[in-house]
């Protein structure tokens, strides 16, 4: 146990010590990533349905409202699967309705 807290303590450090370079690049990498993922959806279309349907280019913005209605659409009824328990521990017949009990014969 305490072999673990050590380890934890120890990253918690290094995080602490090297903050003020982390959260800079931190944020840089994801200005890059922002900026990156619409030219590169930009750039798809144009390759892609441009030359295949002749559609017109689209710009950067509209490749992230494209992006944005697209994680909308196909994402909006995408139900969660973490399980709380591993599958061998769960009751299998949880869910099941209470089974009906035989009814004893007439006249016994």
């Amino acid at each position: 146990m305490e072999l673990h807290e050590d380890r934890r303590e120890s990253r918690r450090r290094f995080f602490r010590q090297n903050l003020i370079w982390l959260a800079p690049l931190g944020a840089l990498a994801g200005v890059g990533l922002f900026i990156g993922l619409g030219f590169l959806v930009a750039w798809l279309w144009r390759v892609t349905l441009g030359d295949i349907f002749g559609v017109r280019p689209i710009s950067f913005w509209q490749a992230w409202g494209l992006m944005l209605l697209s994680q909308i659409l196909f994402k909006a009824n995408m139900r969660p699967t973490v399980r709380t328990q591993p599958r061998w521990r769960r009751d299998p017949g949880a869910g099941d309705p209470p089974r009906m009990q035989p009814e004893p014969p007439v006249g016994a």
